[in-house]
């Protein structure tokens, strides 16, 4: 089913006229920046993954602003990758596409990144700066979803480190019971930047210990907003979403392991009695995961019994973007000890 992204203002820019194109492999942002608002992306029927923006993705997209705004009916992904290293994170994604008035028009949206405030501070002498419209650096995976290697996942036999589960082993799912794992990923990484994990404080969403997931790492969600906005009271949200700057904080660190757990279908595990997703093999396989992985996720689900194939095209719960997730965590709070193993309750 489609639905819409709605971008924050200071996130998106676009360029239209003879600012498209404006030089080889760039093109100019309309000026100011800011007066393109209210960017709205509308995913197709028929995208099996469409919160992963690919090369050659197709959406809809509107705008407003003091220009008028536009639309564009199947604009093209022509670029998605990281944002520029200015400590922010976040990524850059570049449509293509025609307006109603058969205009060529770009759109260049950077989730998690202040584009106007980089078009500011790299602009000098009356030089504005241009932004590239193919790819420029490592691609931008949109969700980088892990567990920090000491975190305990419930299993049958109890709570067991992340980075001592092995594929084989079995972890307790909220929906269906102990399941095998078919791939344990690891990656050692300097824990700064986009890399920092998220720490939630004991008790804040059920978790019996202060539990560390990476920024992206989707925690369950039981929320009246999320019914209301979403049409469902259960969803998965960006654990940096929920920072709040004391009970959750980002927590740069100098070395962190990193470990994704992989089942045959998308589900909810327990991470220190907190409800958190194993990694959704779709978000990341165009990035993160090498074809060496891939490899190694194959031969590990022949080993492990000559398993199906993977069924990741469908997220255990419904999936929200930063923005949405905004809208119904707001009101987070400590969970009561009674409660705790359950859902966050918001």
């Amino acid at each position: 089913m489609a639905f819409s992204i709605f971008a924050l203002n200071n996130e998106f820019a676009v360029s239209t006229g003879s600012n498209v194109n404006s030089s080889p492999g760039q093109s100019k942002f309309d000026y100011p920046p800011q007066s393109s608002k209210d960017l709205v992306i509308t995913t197709k029927d028929g995208d099996p993954d469409p919160r992963l923006f690919e090369i050659g993705d197709v959406y809809d997209i509107s705008y407003g602003g003091t220009g008028g705004g536009a639309t564009m009916t199947d604009a093209v992904v022509i670029r998605s990758d990281e944002a520029p290293d200015a400590g922010g994170g976040g990524g850059v994604i570049v449509f293509e596409g025609l307006d109603e008035y058969g205009e060529l028009t770009h759109v260049v949206w950077t989730p998690d990144f202040d584009v106007e405030q980089w078009y500011w501070d790299n602009h000098s002498g009356g030089n504005p700066p241009e932004f590239h419209t193919t790819d420029m650096n490592a691609a931008y995976d949109h969700s980088f979803v892990c567990f920090d290697g000491a975190t305990r996942i419930d299993t049958p036999g109890g709570g067991v480190p992340a980075a001592g589960l092995q594929a084989g082993d079995r972890v307790m799912t909220l929906d269906s019971g102990a399941k095998r794992l078919i791939w344990v990923g690891r990656r050692q990484v300097r824990g700064l930047g986009t890399d920092a994990p998220v720490v939630f404080a004991p008790g804040v969403i059920g978790n019996r210990a202060e539990l560390r997931l990476s920024q992206q790492h989707r925690v369950l969600v039981r929320s009246a907003m999320a019914e209301l906005f979403f049409g469902t009271p259960e969803v998965l949200v960006p654990a940096r979403s929920l920072v709040d700057g004391v009970a959750v904080r980002i927590a740069p660190v100098a070395r962190i392991t990193y470990v994704h757990l992989l089942l045959r279908r998308h589900a909810i595990l327990r991470a220190e009695g907190a409800h958190c997703e194993s990694l959704l093999l779709g978000d990341v396989a165009a990035a993160r995961i090498d074809a060496a992985a891939h490899a190694e996720i194959r031969a590990q689900a022949r080993v492990n019994g000559g398993l199906p194939a993977l069924q990741h095209a469908r997220a255990a719960r419904p999936v929200l973007t930063m923005r949405e997730a905004r809208m119904v965590t707001g009101g987070l709070r400590p969970v009561p000890a009674a409660d705790r193993g359950k859902f966050v309750l918001l």
